[in-house]
């Protein structure tokens, strides 16, 4: 059996699809019977699309030779599937865009007849506004001719007090001249006084602070030199401690190296007619014994150093 058979699919129910559908389409907006057909006869075609698809998944398992002839047949159905599908998705997108065209038409012509609804009460609202500000305006102006009349009056009186309090501070101004004058002679001997008691008192703190950081000096001085000693005395005994250390570690420090002296008269055989692999592997071998004798030697080093 022809295994391309499995797609079930021939040219022949194709040209029927084709023959059916493609002289489908959607008259207007208002053919929501045409719009169904064509949305229906799509579907249709998809399905087959889809199980042309499956089929040649299935069959392109087999083998990679197998799997290209299943997708030249593949593309061979769904090129002619494909132009019945986009002849059907256009139609049934056009009726889509010409309903939704409608909806915006329609929410359009609300809005704009809710607008001429708000302008015609703004409008009426503003007639209202304008003639109370009219009013108040008038109203207004009244009042500030009352005020300035008022204005008038207070100005003239202000002028007069204005006048009698210029003589009134002239005099107070020449007694408070002359206040200012003694007031300034006793401050400045009460600066003169106070300068001098602050300048002992400068001299006295000068001398304390002299004092003060000459004892600092000398105590930090002492305790800077008893540190030290305590400092080195520690230091001397730490080297005493490492060197006890070494001493006792020495013997195991000799054997560990003896260790390593044996580890590194290990002999590697040599040859000349190894293979590659074999040497490589040999080789691998001097270096974990020459790794080796190095690991062994700072072990033996760490057990007295200091």
């Amino acid at each position: 059996m022809n295994d391309l058979a499995k797609f079930n699919m021939t040219d022949t129910a194709i040209a029927t699809l084709a023959n059916q559908y493609m002289p489908l389409a959607i008259k207007s907006v208002e053919d929501s019977e045409g719009y169904e057909l064509v949305r229906n006869a799509r579907l249709v075609v998809k399905s087959h699309r889809v199980a042309v698809e499956k089929v040649r998944v299935e069959l392109k398992k087999d083998a990679l030779e197998f799997g290209r002839k299943v997708d030249g047949e593949a593309r061979r159905l769904t090129a002619m599937l494909e132009p019945i599908e986009s002849h059907l998705a256009k139609e049934e997108n056009a009726y889509n865009a010409a309903k939704e065209a409608i909806r915006n038409a329609a929410r359009l012509k609300a809005e704009a007849e809710a607008k001429a609804v708000a302008d015609a009460e703004a409008a009426r609202l503003k007639a209202i506004a304008d003639a109370e500000a009219a009013a108040l305006k008038a109203a207004q102006d009244a009042e500030n001719e009352r005020l300035r009349i008022e204005r008038e009056k207070l100005d003239a009186e202000r002028a007069a007090m204005e006048a009698e309090r210029a003589t009134e501070a002239a005099r107070l101004k020449e007694a408070q001249d002359k206040i200012d004058a003694d007031r300034r002679v006793i401050e400045a001997e009460q600066k003169r006084l106070s300068d001098i008691e602050v300048a002992r008192q400068r001299e006295i703190d000068n001398e304390r602070i002299r004092k003060e950081a000459a004892e600092k000096a000398r105590i930090e001085t002492e305790a800077r030199i008893a540190r030290e000693a305590i400092e080195e005395d520690q230091r001397l005994a730490a080297i005493d401690a490492a060197k006890a250390k070494a001493e006792a570690l020495q013997p195991a420090h000799d054997q560990i190296l003896a260790i390593a002296e044996k580890v590194n008269r290990i002999d590697v055989p040599s040859a000349k007619n190894r293979t590659e692999d074999e040497q490589v592997a040999f080789d691998s071998v001097v270096l974990v014994i020459d790794g080796a004798v190095e690991a062994i030697k700072k072990i033996a080093k760490s057990l007295v150093s200091t």
